[in-house]
């Protein structure tokens, strides 16, 4: 009997779902979205691998909603992909939301591709987990790619509980040979290994109790399935690494206090890894100053560090000091910049990013992203003649 796939399933029903809310005819909708050519420079001439020091790339990203059954369902779709010069293994297409959702009463129910993120932090979002990095955006995987799963939300005045049935894991994108910044050693997507026997099939469970106490966000979570971040075996042979997945089961608690101008934040985790246990907190404290010299600018200052009781986590013992102005005009100025120092030695990063309005229809981005002194032991010492600026200009549509 031929097996039919999670992912086919998953479709059928939610086309199914539309073509019973509504006539096609009738449906109302919204679609928008934006191409963005990319240009970086990398200051370091080429790369230790011998990549170029210039990369071209196109982002693309693009949405469409539509609400259905008198507004009680909703169908969205968004979509983003990118074009690189250099490295084939960042050219790829994404679906982030490919969902139906219903709303009755206290309950929400989702089918389909969808983002979820948990936490507080600005730069350590530790408890975050449903969704695989997506590292062909940001190294430090905050820009993450679809899950597929189904969902069930349930809000009362003494919190809101969600459930996730997920299937058809995503493994990680990583850099090629070409690809800069990457890894010492390219990833051999052919030998990539599971623990679990149903490997990229397996359902993974998820669970989350969110609720407000006075001036407190607190949310409680529990997650079982595929580890999102795979664990790199190098490969003496092949000279590359090989990826394997291990089951990892994991309990996270964030927690966020708003007391005027002040943030306070922390998460942590107990998880189990494999056969490995281990812990994780993170926190800070972030304090923005408004009206800053009696204009409409705001400033922030953002501490926070990270601790992580495994000696080979990349950020066991790490900290930012960060700044984010925003200037509150037409242009919808603002910058971000951030200093990541490896508190075990003389390890620093420096980080920023740049955004500016230039007519109704474009946005300028310029990122930085520069090494400083980096030990030869710490993880980011591969990625040390990696510095570069990157400029980005959206078009919307």
């Amino acid at each position: 009997m031929k097996k039919i796939s999670a992912k086919r399933i998953y479709l059928s029903l939610i086309f199914y779902l539309i073509l019973n809310s509504s006539p096609i005819h009738a449906l109302d909708y919204k679609a928008y979205g934006f191409i963005q050519p990319e240009t970086s420079v990398f200051f370091n001439g080429k790369g230790r691998h011998g990549q170029k020091n210039t990369n071209l790339s196109i982002f693309g990203k693009g949405t469409f909603i539509s609400y259905l059954q008198n507004d009680d369902a909703k169908f969205s779709i968004n979509i983003l992909g990118r074009y690189d010069e250099n490295d084939s293994e960042l050219r790829y297409l994404d679906f982030q939301k490919l969902k139906y959702e219903y709303f009755f009463n206290e309950l929400e129910f989702k089918i389909g591709n969808d983002i979820i993120f948990w936490g507080v932090n600005e730069t350590f979002n530790i408890v975050d987990i449903i969704n695989q990095s997506n590292l062909a955006e940001d190294l430090a995987g905050t820009k993450k790619l679809g899950q597929t799963m189904a969902s069930l939300s349930y809000s009362h005045d003494y919190g809101k509980f969600d459930m996730y049935l997920m299937s058809n894991f995503q493994e990680r994108l990583f850099s090629g040979g070409n690809g800069r910044p990457r890894l010492v050693m390219e990833i051999d997507k052919n030998t990539v290994t599971y623990e679990s026997s149903a490997k990229d099939k397996k359902l993974d469970f998820a669970i989350r109790y969110s609720t407000v106490l006075d001036d407190l966000d607190i949310g409680l979570s529990h997650f079982y399935g595929n580890n999102r971040a795979p664990e790199l075996k190098a490969n003496s042979s092949t000279l590359k690494f090989d990826p394997f997945y291990s089951i990892v089961s994991q309990t996270g608690l964030d927690i966020q206090s708003t007391k005027g101008s002040w943030l306070y934040k922390l998460e942590s985790i107990s998880a189990k890894n494999g056969s490995e246990r281990y812990f994780s907190a993170a926190g800070g404290i972030e304090y923005t100053f408004y009206g800053i010299q009696n204009t409409q600018s705001d400033l922030g200052i953002i501490i926070e560090y990270i601790f992580d009781d495994r000696s080979n986590s990349p950020l066991n013992n790490d900290g930012v000091i960060g700044l984010r102005w925003n200037k509150n005009d037409i242009k919808s100025t603002t910058f971000l910049a951030g200093l990541l120092i490896d508190m075990h030695g003389n390890s620093t990063r420096l980080q920023s990013e740049f955004e500016q309005r230039i007519a109704d229809d474009l946005k300028l981005f310029v990122d930085f992203s520069i090494n400083g002194n980096i030990n030869q032991a710490d993880f980011g010492y591969q990625f040390k003649e990696d510095s570069k600026m990157t400029v980005k200009i959206a078009k919307y549509f």
